[in-house]
């Protein structure tokens, strides 16, 4: 039996190339160049907020109503924008609140303080209320 040739025998046979070492030691020392970094590390970027939902409008602080604050404009479109019900009970609760402060209870038996003088500007405004409501002109 004869043996076939293989298809590579023909070849030269060469030797393999090999690459030059490198010495550990130098690659060691390239890499370690800087053991000490003295510089201020930025603050890593703030998270980008990945909701879709966008946020709420400021809200201004609620202040506590002061209706001695307002002005005689406003008072005169409160008092127009009540409904009739709710003017009656102020209109009532106004008229005694103008008599207790024009007429205290027990003015007339304080002796020790003098003769109780009301405040004329309530005083005035009384009497107005009461030509307003009688109808009377002056």
């Amino acid at each position: 039996m004869s043996a076939q040739p293989l298809l590579f025998d023909s070849l030269p046979e060469t030797e393999r190339v090999r690459k030059p070492r490198r010495s550990r030691a130098t690659t060691m020392a390239e890499q370690v160049a800087v053991d000490v970094v003295r510089e201020a590390v930025p603050p890593p970027p703030a998270p980008i907020p990945m909701t879709l939902v966008p946020p709420a409008p400021e809200v201004a602080p609620v202040t506590q109503f002061d209706p001695a604050a307002l002005t005689i404009p406003e008072l005169r479109a409160l008092v127009q924008a009540l409904p009739d019900l709710r003017l009656s009970q102020l209109l009532i609760e106004a008229a005694r609140e103008l008599k207790r402060r024009v007429a205290p209870e027990g003015w007339e038996e304080d002796a020790e303080s003098g003769p109780f003088e009301p405040n004329p500007a309530l005083l005035r405004s009384a009497r107005q209320v009461v030509g307003e409501l009688s109808g009377e002109d002056g």
